[in-house]
């Protein structure tokens, strides 16, 4: 005859192993989330500050070609301008708004390849 507090006690010590299984992959799912959102925002703070200093260098340089300093930092400002037009014309498109969500759910829900 089977000892029924020995099977409670093994079912018990199983949903206990089952529950810290689940814990453990949710803690690795979200830091693995928090990780990858962190990465995605310095890549961003990055690009502004590279994006800064080459507006400012661009500028420097094109005040020297005209020797006007106002003028090389207003086509600079133009430039910026062109970019904003442009891509509130495409903010629309299908094909690109698709690509860049599918892209951020790659980068930022992506699973590890399992070996």
């Amino acid at each position: 005859m089977l000892n029924i507090s020995e099977m409670i006690q093994t079912i018990k010590q199983l949903v206990d192993v089952r529950i810290q299984l689940i814990q453990d992959e949710i803690s690795e799912q979200l830091s693995s989330f928090l990780t990858r959102i962190f990465l995605l925002l310095l890549m961003a703070t990055v690009s502004v500050m590279v994006l800064l200093f080459a507006s400012f260098s661009l500028a420097f340089y094109l005040s020297e070609l005209m020797y006007s300093t106002y003028k090389g930092f207003l086509y600079v400002a133009l430039i910026y301008l062109l970019v904003f037009v442009f891509i509130y014309f495409l903010k629309d498109a299908k094909s690109i708004v698709d690509s860049f969500q599918k892209f951020l759910r790659n980068f930022i829900f992506s699973r590890k390849k399992e070996k």
